[in-house]
């Protein structure tokens, strides 16, 4: 046995409890680029033993570019728990006597020839012989440094081929062949993918695209809770095509791309499925699905990301110009404060912070916050930047309050969101839209795991917010701050007391006193400070909300499909 196997063998003993591997990678990972894969100690991809002394720890994030903020949190991870891991390590080989450690960033040309974190252990006074390497691998194996989602695709070759998984089957069975049927099941889709029409996301089928060894099995459960359901509701009918709408919409489908001037891709079907009912009165049918996904426990996904403000921002669009500057002179102030106070001067490069413009002074604050904390800080006001209160935020805030009880603007917004108005814009019986969330996970990095997904069909979703909407003369629209799904005293970034960077609303719609909570809001940063910051919008989950209402409303009407 070598060091290095041993190890191993006892991750799960150096690396424990609250800072388990699998649990700090679940902790740091987020949507989009800065997701990362299930962490798992028996994976020969993420555990490597170059030599005798050396184990490489080889975490996967999606985005190759995300890779030195993974090495970031992963020191910040270490160093928090250092103490305990060293005591750890001793334990499992047994160490006597004293030894030196390290914790270093260093390259590691025998892993990824890229900046590592590095755990070192060395008797005293003598070379290292142990040596713990975090080098992590971004999974870009599409365009623009991306790994390419494979969840759309995977969910149309099984509605495709009507491909019903039954999971309970194969999860019964041993480890091995456990995976191996998971494996087939991905193998078989690759086969099918050509067949789908406008076809994008197959390099994503494989973590490693090469050697197609190792399937990405987290997007698979969450097509499989899509795909089952979809196949159980169209039941004896033939499947005829399935289309992809990323690229660009084929010829047949193409009358169905409709919308408002004012909102592009308004019809926001993923995928659509063409297919024949049975029997003497076979008719064909044209189903737009708009996929969400989410794991088994995680909130409810992001319905909408868009910019807030800016030249393409939703609200900015609808401002009067006064209040539009209002919020650009707050956010160059705002910053250039941020700047003076994070160096020391009033100067960068011999030019005056002042007298930039507001692109060099976001490029500056960009190149000069990689810290998460300590953008935490400046954008919430905290610690050293106290003095310097997000009035950016805050004059976002006031502007967007100025919606609240608009009427016109909550029906646009929320038509943007759940298309309220498509069959308007369709008027053709023969298309049906629905909005549908599949969640799964790849639990404990063994078994598949699936819940029913989650459909608001388009029909249905209309009539409910007709419902809703109600009488117009008693009917509030109601946009209310500083609330979540799970807290309605939730500080915006510019107030004292503030954890996140973010602002946080609620739309509700109903006679006064009585709103019916329909979804939550929040804007934030999701990347540089040189882009704008984000609205993200989020279903409500509070009691009598549009969710529970939509439900009601199915109970008691039987929804009409085809």
């Amino acid at each position: 046995m070598t060091v290095a196997s041993d190890l191993k063998d006892n991750l799960g003993k150096v690396f424990k409890d609250s800072y388990s591997l699998e649990k700090f990678f679940k902790s740091v990972s987020a949507s989009g680029d800065k997701e990362i894969d299930t962490w798992d100690s028996t994976s020969t991809e993420m555990v490597k033993m170059p030599s005798g002394s050396t184990l490489g720890l080889i975490p996967r994030i999606k985005v190759k570019t995300e890779r030195n903020w993974l090495r970031g949190k992963i020191k910040e991870f270490v160093e928090e728990n250092q103490e305990n891991i060293i005591t750890n390590i001793r334990e499992v080989l047994k160490l006597e006597g004293v030894w030196e450690w390290s914790f270093e960033e260093k390259v590691i040309g025998s892993l990824s020839g890229l900046q590592s974190y590095v755990i070192s252990g060395a008797r005293e006074g003598k070379k290292p012989t142990i040596r713990i390497i975090f080098a992590s691998k971004g999974l870009s194996n599409g365009a623009g440094g991306k790994r390419e989602d494979p969840h759309e695709l995977m969910t149309a070759c099984l509605i495709l081929s009507k491909t019903k998984v039954d999971l309970n089957g194969i999860n019964g069975k041993k480890d091995g062949e456990r995976y191996g049927a998971y494996k087939a099941i991905v193998d078989k889709l690759a086969t099918i993918a050509p067949k789908i029409v406008g076809a994008a996301g197959l390099s994503g089928f494989y973590i490693d695209p090469k050697t197609k060894q190792e399937p990405d099995l987290i997007n698979l459960a969450k097509a499989v809770s899509v795909s089952n359901y979809v196949i159980d509701l169209i039941g004896n009918a033939k499947v005829d095509a399935v289309w992809q709408t990323g690229t660009k919409w084929a010829q047949e489908i193409k009358k169905y791309d409709v919308g408002p001037s004012t909102i592009k891709n308004y019809n926001s079907s993923d995928i659509i499925v063409k297919f024949t009912t049975a029997g003497k009165d076979g008719a064909t049918h044209y189903w737009g699905l708009s996929l969400k996904k989410a794991g088994i426990k995680d909130p409810e996904p992001t319905l909408l990301n868009k910019p807030a403000f800016g030249s393409k921002g939703f609200i900015e669009k609808k401002m009067k110009p006064a209040d539009v500057k209002k919020v650009e002179d707050a956010k160059k102030k705002f910053f250039v404060g941020a700047l003076k106070i994070k160096t020391g001067t009033t100067s960068i490069k011999n030019k005056k912070i002042d007298s930039m413009p507001i692109k060099e002074v976001l490029k500056n604050a960009n190149n000069l916050f990689t810290d998460t904390n300590e953008k935490a800080e400046m954008l919430t006001g905290r610690g050293k930047y106290q003095p310097n209160k997000n009035i950016y935020f805050e004059e976002m805030h006031k502007a967007f309050m100025k919606f609240d009880n608009d009427k016109e603007f909550f029906e646009e917004f929320l038509d943007t969101i759940f298309k309220i108005n498509l069959q308007t814009y369709v008027q053709d019986a023969s298309f049906h839209f629905s909005l549908i969330t599949g969640r799964g996970d790849y639990k404990d990095g063994k078994v598949l795991e699936v819940s029913p997904p989650s459909e608001k069909e388009g029909r249905t979703t209309s009539e409910v917010f007709r419902l809703i909407f109600g009488d117009s003369d008693n009917t509030k629209f109601r946009l209310i701050p500083n609330r979540t799904n799970t807290s309605d005293a939730k500080k915006m970034a510019f107030e004292e007391g503030a954890t996140a960077a973010k602002l946080f609303y609620e739309m509700a719609i109903g006679p006064k006193g009585k709103e019916h909570s329909i979804v939550m809001l929040e804007v934030r940063y999701k990347g540089a400070l040189t882009s704008e910051p984000q609205f993200q919008v989020f279903m409500s989950t509070k009691k009598n909300g549009f969710s529970d209402l939509y439900k009601a409303y199915v109970k008691k009407n039987k929804i009409e499909r085809w």
